[in-house]
C-alpha cells in the first residue's frame, strides 16, 4: 500500500515539473511509463510499427498540453490516451481506401469488355475530380501520383515546406477519396 502512494505522490510531482516546463522531469516519466503505453496499444493493434506510433503521440500530446493537464492518476491517463488514439486509428483504417489500391482493384477488373468501359468512366469521372481541385492542390497531387515524386521533392521543385506539400496533399486526398468512393459506387453497383 505504501508502495502505491508513494509512486502517486512521485508522479504528482513530476507531472507538477512538466507544467513547469522540467524536461528531465518529462523523461523520467517517459521512462517510467513507455513500456506501458506501448504494450497497452500493441495488445489492441497488435501491430508494433502502430504502437509505436501511437505512444510516441500520447507523450508528445502530453508534452504539448502539460500546462492545461490535470491529472490525478498517470497511468489512468495514459491508459485512456492510447485506447482512444487506438480507437481513432481503427475508425480512420476502417474509412480509408488508398487510392493507389482502388487503381490498382479497376485495373485487375478490366478484363471483360464492362469492365473496360466502366474503367474507362470511372478514369473519366477520376481526372475531372483531380482537375476540381484547387489549383496548388491539384498541382502537388499530380506531382506525387502521376509523377511519383516525394513530398520532399516536390517541395523543392515548388519551393514549398514539406509541410506545406503535405498539408495539400492531405486535403486532396480527403476530397478525393469520399468523391471517387461515390463514384466508384456509382459506376460499378449500377452496372
Amino acid at each position: 500500500m505504501k508502495s502505491s502512494l508513494l509512486n502517486i505522490d512521485e508522479d504528482k510531482m513530476l507531472l507538477q515539473q512538466i507544467r513547469d516546463d522540467c524536461r528531465i522531469a518529462f523523461d523520467t516519466l517517459y521512462q517510467k511509463y513507455w513500456k506501458f503505453v506501448l504494450n497497452t496499444g500493441y495488445k489492441r493493434l497488435n501491430d508494433i510499427g502502430k504502437a509505436e506510433d501511437i505512444a510516441q503521440d500520447v507523450f508528445t500530446q502530453l508534452w504539448l498540453r502539460r500546462k492545461d493537464l490535470v491529472v490525478n492518476n498517470i497511468s489512468a491517463y495514459l491508459f485512456t490516451a492510447i485506447r482512444n488514439s487506438t480507437f481513432t486509428l481503427l475508425a480512420k483504417e476502417k474509412r480509408y481506401i488508398p487510392i493507389n489500391d482502388l487503381l490498382l482493384e479497376l485495373k485487375a477488373d478490366k478484363a471483360s469488355a464492362d469492365a473496360q468501359m466502366l474503367h474507362k468512366e470511372f478514369m473519366i469521372a477520376y481526372e475531372a475530380m483531380v482537375d476540381a481541385l484547387p489549383n496548388q492542390q491539384k498541382t502537388i497531387f499530380k506531382m506525387r501520383y502521376h509523377e511519383e515524386l516525394t513530398a520532399d521533392e516536390i517541395a523543392t521543385q515548388l519551393q514549398l515546406s514539406p509541410k506545406t506539400v503535405r498539408n495539400h496533399l492531405g486535403r486532396a486526398i480527403s476530397t478525393l477519396r469520399a468523391s471517387l468512393m461515390m463514384t466508384y459506387i456509382i459506376i460499378f453497383f449500377q452496372a
